[in-house]
């Protein structure tokens, strides 16, 4: 097999219908990408084809490697660690089905960045997109150490890629946190990350996202296990972001 530089993880679903239709914008901006030695691996979760039959239509444009997941828990962090584990490439960038990258560039500049740093983790700008193209509240990634109990300074693991020597994963345990967790892990365990400041990564905001079904119960339960996870490790800042957190789990119930 040829050497690959670059595998694109995107884990995928039904998404109430719109998964496969977010998926194939997400393609389109994969084969405007002025990069060329990478790879796209779909892990689908889906219970019909329509996925599948995407990734068919697309593979004689991109590098597709289309791989089930049925078997596995109905998640992202399940997901994603799959289609992880499936790449091929030397950098890993994760993206999410209903994200895309914004900047012709991003894949030129990842590679590019590795190269010159040896890095084992990078993070990109984004912003969020709601209708159309135009993107709102651009953010360039920084790291806090509030960062684990939610206070989200980084954005979406769509702006995240790693080196394929990185054998971290995501916490199958978590839903709400598995993004903040991740973070904080690679940053514990491999230290500060590249930034590239530029906004590379649209966040699409929808009604059929994950986010918008996250219950205070589940936050609750998250923060409580983040806590016993991570409250030897946090600082005084950290632990009141959690009891502030946490608090508003109580209030709102």
């Amino acid at each position: 097999m040829a050497r690959i530089d670059i595998s694109v993880c995107i884990p995928a679903y039904e998404m109430e219908g719109y998964g496969s239709d977010y998926l194939e914008f997400s393609f389109r901006k994969l084969e405007a990408q002025d990069f060329q030695n990478f790879e796209v691996v779909v892990s689908d979760q889906s219970a019909d084809s329509r996925i599948r039959d995407l990734c068919d239509d697309w593979s004689d444009r991109l590098n597709i490697f289309h791989v089930w997941n049925r078997e596995a828990p109905r998640q992202a962090s399940a997901n994603i660690n799959h289609a992880l584990n499936q790449a091929n490439g030397e950098i890993l960038k994760i993206l999410f089905q209903d994200d895309y990258l914004f900047d012709c560039t991003c894949l030129t500049n990842v590679q590019k960045r590795f190269i010159e740093t040896g890095c084992d983790w990078l993070l990109c700008g984004s912003g969020i997109v709601r209708e159309g193209e135009a993107i709102e509240r651009a953010m360039i990634p920084s790291l806090s150490d509030r960062l684990h109990f939610g206070k989200n300074t980084v954005s979406s693991p769509s702006v995240l890629a790693i080196h394929r020597r990185c054998l971290e994963r995501f916490d199958e345990n978590l839903v709400w946190l598995m993004d903040v967790e991740f973070y904080k892990r690679l940053w514990d365990a491999k230290g500060e990350p590249e930034i590239l400041p530029s906004t590379m990564v649209a966040n699409r905001i929808h009604k059929h996202q994950v986010s918008s079904r996250v219950d205070r119960k589940l936050q609750a339960r998250e923060l409580d296990y983040m806590w016993r996870k991570y409250a030897a490790k946090s600082t005084v800042s950290g632990k009141f972001e959690f009891l502030k957190r946490r608090m508003k789990t109580i209030w709102s119930t």
